[in-house]
């Protein structure tokens, strides 16, 4: 048998090389990281320096017939080599219903083992890894434990960045409970952000004035926000947003919604053309712009652009599926996901149930992974129950979203395309996720 670099050991190893720390003769250990490295597999022995990386699973075993090329192709095609962030999606209790939240359908549950996600993050940060978001839900207020792994994470590094996700809900609030304590007014809540290691505070926008309050069914918070930036900004941290553009909107009332954003955030002069503010915002990758898609709340409109055919016009599969780029996510229920949509982006384990570092290096036997990989996608199209679902939606990763659940609900339960009625109750229970149930 030969040992070659589990993709754990890939990432690993990648950072020690980048980082300068990896030198021929400093160690025996980095001796033969080094080796793998360069030459991609060597000769297993029994001894305890080769038993203790396949005991810290940073290489694994293969048969002596696994060629150079092969490996080679293996480690060209490791899911994580453009993996730049982690989101915790801490828990997914909310306090606001917004009319886009493609949540609206998941069940309501917050991580119950914080040392897990603790453990995570140190794992990741080995493996590389600077940037962590915490999201919900709204973690700011339901995710008590929260600032614990943020201090946790920073304590691992100051140059490890960490982003705050929130609907503002707490701005100009006073003697207000939040990530499980209390505090007398917004600017102290923003104080214990900074002592805990927090550097960005991400606000989330639908829009502009009454169509964000309208959104979110909360008036005037669009200009608490904005109002609010200021203030982040002199608790010590950076104010960014995470904007949601719509399918009906003008060119122009995109320019205009990201240049209003951006002219405060990076306090740009009024008199900066738009176009330049807007480019300031969308080339900062601290900031977070998506396109509305029609799940969950948004799961009835009605301008649509992708309909479901026969024999599909639009490449379904999504290459986030198996080269993740940029973010990982762990679920509130303990689940890796590649997509946050609904469920859909599910599948390759659960922390609850097997160790993180396993289920990286076996990311590639999932089914959602071959399902997008193989370019599978498409053959259970036909499957898909217009009567739920209609026979159209505004956004292509809808679409691909209620596909993959499918598949994957078929292939859990050992579903054939041919049990016609077990069809039709998956489909049931995939229209119930997706909020066309």
């Amino acid at each position: 048998m030969n040992l070659r670099l589990s993709y754990y050991g890939w990432m690993v190893t990648r950072r020690l090389v980048k980082s300068g720390l990896l030198h021929l003769g400093d160690t025996r250990e980095n001796d033969v990281l080094l080796d793998l490295w360069t030459g991609f597999s060597t000769p297993y022995v029994n001894s305890p320096l080769h038993n203790s990386l396949l005991a810290a699973a940073v290489v694994e075993l293969t048969a002596e017939t696994i060629g150079r090329d092969e490996i080679q192709l293996r480690y060209n095609r490791t899911p994580f080599e453009h993996l730049e962030k982690i989101i915790f999606e801490f828990t997914t209790f909310c306090n606001f219903n917004c009319d886009h939240c493609y949540n609206a359908q998941v069940p309501r549950v917050t991580e119950s083992n914080p040392k897990l996600l603790a453990e995570a993050a140190d794992t990741f940060i080995r493996m590389g890894i600077r940037r962590f978001d915490f999201v919900g839900g709204e973690v700011s207020r339901y995710g008590t434990g929260w600032l614990d792994l943020v201090e946790h994470i920073r304590a691992q590094g100051e140059d490890i960045i960490i982003s705050l996700y929130t609907n503002g809900w707490w701005l100009e609030q006073e003697n207000f409970a939040a990530a499980g304590q209390f505090f007398v007014s917004d600017q102290a809540y923003l104080t214990e952000l900074v002592r805990r290691g927090v550097n960005y505070v991400t606000f989330s926008l639908d829009g502009q004035n009454e169509e964000h309050d309208v959104s979110r069914h909360q008036v005037g918070l669009y200009r608490k926000i904005l109002n609010g930036f200021e203030k982040v900004k002199c608790a010590g941290l950076a104010p960014r947003v995470s904007l949601l553009v719509r399918p009906n909107w003008t060119e122009e009332q995109i320019i205009s919604f990201l240049a209003e954003s951006a002219t405060l955030i990076y306090d740009l002069a009024p008199t900066l053309p738009e176009r330049k503010r807007a480019l300031r915002l969308s080339l900062d990758p601290t900031n977070s712009i998506s396109s509305f898609i029609d799940i969950g709340n948004g799961a009835g409109d009605e301008r649509v652009q992708f309909p479901i055919l026969e024999k599909n016009e639009h490449a379904l599969y999504c290459r986030n599926f198996y080269r993740l780029s940029p973010s990982l996510t762990i679920k509130a229920n303990g689940e890796l996901a590649t997509c946050r949509l609904s469920q859909a982006g599910e599948g390759y384990g659960n922390l609850h149930e097997r160790p993180l570092v396993e289920i990286l290096n076996h990311f590639d036997e999932a089914f959602v992974y071959q399902l997008h990989a193989s370019r599978s996608l498409e053959e259970y199209l036909p499957l898909v129950d217009r009567s739920l679902f209609g026979n159209a939606f505004t956004h292509l990763c809808s679409l691909r979203s209620i596909v993959t659940l499918l598949a994957r609900k078929m292939h859990e339960q050992g579903v054939l395309p041919k049990d016609s009625a077990a069809v039709q109750r998956i489909n049931r229970e995939v229209a119930i996720l997706t909020g066309h149930g």
